[in-house]
């Protein structure tokens, strides 16, 4: 193998993501939306050239056990062109394509692209990645790559071999103290139904807020804080992922340079507090601070690991436990659509999908035409309308605050 060629040790979290993903389906998906027609060979073109420069796009499965890697495999992620579809990005009806697993541990891509034309008007790109290989950031850097290639602009490239482990390495020094891990019997998303919970399916909403809102994430977590104390009082807390790019390391990494943080929502929060809270937090590193056991995960075989994880999953998805949050707020930062433009397509649109992970994921960004905001839950919170009945309260919430700032 070329000393040259781009190897990646997979981390203890991107073993644990590859496991939920096995178990369930574990994508970071984002999707572009605009007017015009795109050309599927031209689309392909751009995904190769976009690819070259970011090898960590092209990358397969290798090894076993702690010796498992990501290694270039040459080949850029496929464009597939589907037929006419009646889905409006608004919910997972009518994009039962959604639902179809990438196949990393079957010698299968990390990523895709899916161009999408659709009876209402708009072409929908979906670039569709493994969370075990590439976070958030990553695929939102795919996206600015591939649009850049498409307008035939220089491309910033990003070849890191950078992993979240080795970031919690350098700052295990730094770690303040762990906040105590209770347990969080208030949900947002009430109320699970009894049967119809095997297979697990996931089921989500997208609004549309009209303007951008700032400071969307702590304001989210008082509002879903408030929801979930509706029917009992008792602890809610958030899990907040942390971009380390630009915080922990000036290196721009494709791959999982991601730590987590917990946000505990007292009765008594504002915004203001709870934003507080959130930079002590990073302040103290505690986004740095590993999980408990990923010393022994990179040794333990992954069908092992999906048999304790599925029963441990049904009483964590569906039950109360100590630890567990209550859900995870995913902020995207904001974007320009003029960004994701080129020859023949104008972009008004760009939202990520939320992970199949968890009780309920709130995935939210800010564009110059408002703020994109995306609630996932399992589809056993959905028997009795509640996801719908909290998205709606959370967009007539939000557009009352517009209407009185």
């Amino acid at each position: 193998m070329s000393a040259s060629r781009y190897v990646r040790r997979m981390s203890p979290m991107e073993r644990f993501s590859l496991v939920i993903h096995q178990a369930y389906r574990y994508h970071v998906d984002g999707v572009l939306e605009g007017c015009g027609n795109v050309d599927p060979a031209r689309l392909q073109a751009a995904v190769d050239r976009a690819a070259s420069f970011n090898t960590g796009m092209r990358v397969r499965l290798h090894g076993a056990l702690g010796f498992t890697r990501w290694i270039d495999s040459e080949r850029a992620p496929q464009v597939r062109v589907l037929p006419l579809s009646d889905w409006d990005g608004t919910s997972e009806c009518g994009a039962d394509f959604l639902n179809e697993s990438l196949d990393p541990v079957g010698g299968g891509p990390v990523a895709d692209v899916l161009l999408v034309p659709c009876r209402d008007g708009l072409s929908r790109l979906v670039f569709r990645t493994v969370h075990a290989a590439i976070d958030g950031r990553g695929c939102m850097h795919w996206m600015h790559e591939v649009s850049r290639a498409l307008r035939g602009e220089p491309l910033a490239g990003s070849n890191s071999r950078l992993r979240d482990v080795d970031i919690h390495r350098q700052h295990r020094r730094r770690l303040g103290a762990s906040p105590p891990m209770l347990s969080t019997p208030c949900l947002p998303v009430l109320r699970p139904s009894q049967g119809g919970r095997d297979p697990l399916r996931y089921i989500w909403r997208r609004v549309n807020l009209n303007r951008p809102i700032s400071h969307l994430l702590p304001k989210a977590a008082q509002f879903l804080a408030q929801w979930a104390r509706r029917e009992r009082s008792g602890e809610v807390a958030f899990t907040v992922p942390v971009d380390y790019r630009g915080l922990r390391t000036q290196e721009m990494g494709v791959g999982n340079l991601t730590g987590y943080l917990r946000l505990d929502v007292p009765e008594q929060a504002t915004p203001r507090s709870l934003m507080r809270q959130l930079n002590e937090r990073i302040r103290d590193y505690a986004d740095c601070r590993t999980f408990p056991g990923a010393a022994v995960l990179p040794w333990m075989p992954l069908s092992r690991l999906r048999r304790r994880i599925r029963p441990a999953d049904e009483a964590w998805l569906y039950g109360e436990t100590v630890g567990a949050p209550s859900g995870g707020l995913v902020s995207m930062g904001s974007v320009k659509l003029r960004d994701f433009d080129f020859n023949g397509f104008r972009a008004t649109g760009i939202y990520g999908l939320p992970g199949a992970v968890g009780k309920l994921n709130v995935l939210f960004g800010n564009t110059e035409l408002g703020s994109p905001v995306l609630f996932t839950v399992p589809a056993a919170y959905n028997h009795e309308g509640q996801l719908d009945e909290l998205v709606a309260a959370f967009r007539a919430h939000f557009a009352t605050a517009e209407a009185a700032s």
